[in-house]
C-alpha cells in the first residue's frame, strides 16, 4: 500500500505552536512538569501538535484515503456552529465562519488542509488541552486516519518513543486517542511514564491521596534523622536553606578568624531588597535609597556594627558574632 503523506511532512503552524509553547513554561497547575524535574523536558504544545500532525495524513495528497478526507471534512464543519468558533482563535475563526456561510468551502482539499492546520495550532494551546470538544474530534480523527490506513478496525495505532525522557510525547499520543509505548535507559524516567502513562489513569485521585500519604511521612521521618545536622536559628526559627563552605584561618599576627572559602555571600539580588549574609548567625537586608544606591536596613544597622571582626591588617574579610 503506498501511504500518503501526513500533515506534518507538508506544513505546520510552527510560530502559533511556539506561542503556546513559551507561554505553558509559566504553567505550574496541572503540568507534568510539576511531578519530577527533568533535563530538557519537550513542551506538551508542541509534542500534542507534532503527534497529531503525524498521524493525520494531508487530505490534499492525492494518496489519502477518501474515508479520512470525508471524516475530516464532517468534523471541521462541525466547528463551523458558533458555540465550536467560540472555542477557536481568533486566527482561525474567519476560516471557520466562511465555512459555515459556505459548507462547499471545505470540498476544497487544500482547504480542508488549512483548517486541519487551524485545529492543530489551536488545540496545542494549553486551555484546550482538556476540553471535550477538542478531545473528541482529535481522537476522532486519529482513529479514523488508523482505520483508513488499514488498521484493524476498534484498535489503535501505536506511538512508539524509545527516549521518552520526561513523557510528553507518549502522554500527548495518549491525549489524542492512540496508544503509547515508552522506554529509557534511565530508571527515573521510565518511573515518571509509569506514573504519567499507567498509575496515574488507573487509580487517579487515589494516587494522589497515597502520595500525599506517604510524602508526609517520609518527610517527618526526614525531619528526626536530619535535624540534629541542620539546627535551628539563635531565635529558635527554622533556616529555609543554609549554604555550606569549607573554611581556612587566617595566619594574620594576631587574627585567627576563620574565613569560610565561599565565592559569594549574597543569598538574593533580586527585586526591592538585597539580603546578604552577614555571619553564620544573622542575614541583614538593604534598602535603595532615594538617590540612588543602596543602604542597610535601619533594624539591622546597630547589629552590624557589634557583629564585625576584622583582620589584623585592617581589612574586614569576614563578619561573625
Amino acid at each position: 500500500m503506498n501511504y500518503p503523506k501526513r500533515l506534518i511532512e507538508v506544513d505546520l503552524p510552527i510560530k502559533r505552536i511556539s506561542a503556546h509553547a513559551r507561554r505553558e513554561k509559566s504553567i505550574r497547575h496541572g503540568h507534568i512538569s510539576t511531578l519530577h524535574i527533568w533535563w530538557a523536558r519537550r513542551p506538551l504544545a508542541s509534542c500534542r501538535a507534532i503527534t497529531c500532525a503525524a498521524l493525520w495524513p494531508d487530505p490534499a495528497d492525492p494518496l489519502c484515503p477518501l474515508a479520512f478526507r470525508d471524516k475530516a471534512r464532517k468534523l471541521m464543519l462541525e466547528w463551523t456552529t458558533h458555540e465550536h468558533q467560540e472555542l477557536l482563535s481568533a486566527e482561525s475563526r474567519p476560516r471557520f465562519e466562511a465555512a459555515r456561510q459556505n459548507p462547499t468551502k471545505f470540498d476544497d482539499a487544500e482547504e480542508l488542509r488549512r483548517a486541519l492546520l487551524d485545529f492543530i495550532a489551536d488545540f496545542s494551546n494549553w486551555d484546550n488541552s482538556t476540553k471535550k470538544e477538542y478531545l473528541d474530534t482529535s481522537r476522532a480523527l486519529t482513529q479514523s486516519a488508523h482505520e483508513a490506513l488499514g488498521g484493524e478496525p476498534g484498535s489503535k495505532p501505536l506511538v512508539i518513543d524509545p527516549f521518552a525522557g520526561g513523557g510528553s510525547i507518549p502522554l500527548e499520543a495518549l491525549r489524542v486517542g492512540a496508544d503509547a509505548f515508552a522506554s529509557d535507559l534511565n530508571p527515573v524516567a521510565v518511573l515518571l511514564n509509569k506514573v504519567v502513562l499507567e498509575y496515574i489513569p488507573k487509580f487517579g485521585q487515589r494516587l494522589a491521596h497515597e502520595v500525599r500519604k506517604w510524602g508526609k511521612w517520609i518527610k517527618e521521618q526526614a525531619e528526626k534523622e536530619l535535624a540534629e545536622f541542620y539546627p535551628k536559628g539563635s531565635d529558635g526559627a527554622t533556616p529555609i536553606a543554609y549554604l555550606w563552605a569549607r573554611t581556612i584561618t587566617c595566619e594574620g599576627p594576631n587574627c585567627g578568624i576563620e574565613i569560610p572559602l565561599i565565592r559569594s555571600l549574597w543569598l538574593a539580588k533580586k527585586g526591592s531588597r538585597l539580603y546578604v549574609l552577614l555571619s553564620e548567625s544573622y542575614v541583614i537586608w538593604l534598602e535603595p535609597r532615594r538617590s540612588g544606591g543602596w543602604k542597610f536596613s535601619t533594624a539591622y544597622k546597630a547589629r552590624l556594627k557589634n557583629i564585625q571582626r576584622y583582620c589584623s591588617f585592617g581589612k574586614r574579610i569576614w563578619v561573625q558574632k
